[in-house]
């Protein structure tokens, strides 16, 4: 054993740490299998004060650390780097999973970093209440690196971002001194926000333990409905009547191509349950208040209001409900079915989403008719999940050979149009370039700045974000 490994474990038990090969080599690749690094150990806290004891340690030796949730990243985030050279310690947080507090008169639960975001929405849905965040990987991402990585979701056009309902944070700085402020107050007008710095920072300022965050009334029933639409105009249209129309009660408005939808089919063995379209929506329709008639006027409103459209399907139950979002939740799980693709994950402007999909579609079959475009995401906050991937087999190698070319068409174009190249997946390992060519030079300065004040040693994450 090192003298390094040594010196870390000190204080902890021996169900608090593993430098077993196999136990770090699982911790030290992400779940699709594009970044592996090379770390040298494994420390699960159970104490925040353990931690504490283990990162002024890290200080002190310049040892790199490694914050790490459910390890869902998508872009490398929450894995060490490969052939460092220095001695890296992965911080898992899944023993810090305590829930401290639900205060149901103030609308928010108190939780851990290591927290399940399932088992938190479990735990709300008994009480009658939902959290504000739904993503896919609910059932193994982690809350600590939810807000570490500012995660987005399907329910932001109703809640907001995870960011704007996060009333307070704990965390372990670089030099292990400990940030609290975790004040159950909606107003608090008295300086810098600093939470603020942590939320989104990747791990890279500081080391999120603890959280205090909104929580809401939980839907007295929800309808599902799922549609199709010839073009892209036309479903932006109709996303606009749906918005004014039933405004707070529209909780998702999801966007699938057909590129998606028949992947989900084929990979999926799903049925095909709409007459087959160039665009899907997906929407979803919440009744908070004791309406007897929801579903009735859900129907009226469409039939009266439907326009262009070709097919649609109203859920009727709960099971129903989960059978439609199967058709947009199983389309990341198809994709890894698929040999090679290429992914990017987009914000654009509503009002430029169908001269940007336009565009980049030409550009994209002029490099090869095979290549072919992946297209879901949130509509309601401008969320796409643009991804390419080859229809002839044959030609993945022409691909993987041309993704410079073609991420420099998808970002050229995001950019052209006033979008942004990570909507809600952060930046990681994987866009650390794309953050140097797009943010001005003013941005990225200061964030370096901010960094050194945080970091000064820079063992926080190093090499991600920039």
């Amino acid at each position: 054993m090192s003298e390094q490994l040594t010196y870390l474990i000190q204080s902890l038990d021996h169900n608090e740490y593993s430098y077993e090969p196999e136990v770090v080599s699982n911790h030290s690749i992400d779940w699709r299998k594009n970044f592996k690094g090379n770390a040298s150990i494994v420390i699960f806290p159970k104490s925040v004060e353990k931690l504490v004891n283990v990162i002024k340690k890290c200080n002190e030796k310049k040892i790199s650390v490694i914050p790490q949730g459910g390890n869902t990243s998508l872009v490398g985030g929450s894995v060490p780097l490969e052939n460092s050279k220095k001695f890296q310690a992965i911080i898992n947080f899944k023993k810090l999973n305590k829930i401290i507090n639900f205060d149901p008169n103030s609308f928010s639960i108190q939780i851990e970093s290591g927290c399940v975001l399932e088992d938190i929405q479990n735990f709300l849905s008994k009480k009658n209440f939902c959290f504000p965040l739904s993503i896919g990987s609910r059932g193994n991402c982690q809350i600590g690196g939810n807000i570490a990585s500012h995660a987005g979701g399907t329910n932001v056009i109703k809640y907001g971002t995870l960011r704007s309902n996060i009333l307070g944070l704990e965390a372990v700085m670089a030099d292990g001194s400990f940030f609290s402020s975790m004040k159950n107050v909606r107003k608090d007008n008295t300086g810098y926000d600093l939470k603020q710095l942590l939320i989104g920072s990747e791990g890279t300022l500081g080391l999120i333990t603890a959280a205090n965050i909104r929580v809401f009334p939980k839907p007295l029933e929800t309808r599902v409905v799922f549609g199709t639409f010839s073009n892209i105009e036309d479903l932006l249209n109709f996303y606009s009547k749906i918005r004014v129309n039933y405004h707070d009660l529209l909780t998702s408005f999801e966007l699938i191509n057909s590129e998606a939808m028949e992947l989900v089919i084929e990979k999926n063995n799903k049925k095909r349950i709409l007459k087959k379209s160039n665009f899907y929506c997906l929407i979803e329709l919440s009744n908070f208040t004791y309406n007897v008639d929801f579903f009735g006027q859900i129907e009226d409103f469409f039939f009266k209001s439907i326009k262009n459209t070709e097919d649609f399907i109203f859920s009727k139950s709960y099971e129903e409900n989960k059978q439609l979002w199967d058709y947009r939740e199983l389309i990341p799980i198809a994709e890894t079915k698929v040999e090679f693709c290429i992914n990017h994950d987009i914000s654009i402007p509503l009002d430029k989403i169908g001269s940007f999909i336009r565009k980049t579609e030409k550009e994209v079959s002029l490099i090869d008719e095979c290549f072919r475009i992946i297209n879901f995401g949130h509509i309601g906050d401008n969320n796409l999940h643009y991804n390419i991937f080859s229809a002839d087999k044959k030609k993945n190698k022409k691909l993987k050979q041309k993704q410079s070319t073609l991420n420099k068409i998808i970002f050229e174009n995001v950019n052209d149009h006033g979008g942004t190249f990570s909507a809600e997946h952060g930046v990681g390992q994987l866009r650390i370039e794309e953050l140097k060519r797009y943010k001005t030079s003013f941005e990225v300065e200061q964030m370096r700045k901010i960094k050194k004040i945080f970091d000064p040693k820079n063992i926080l994450n190093p090499k991600k974000l920039f």
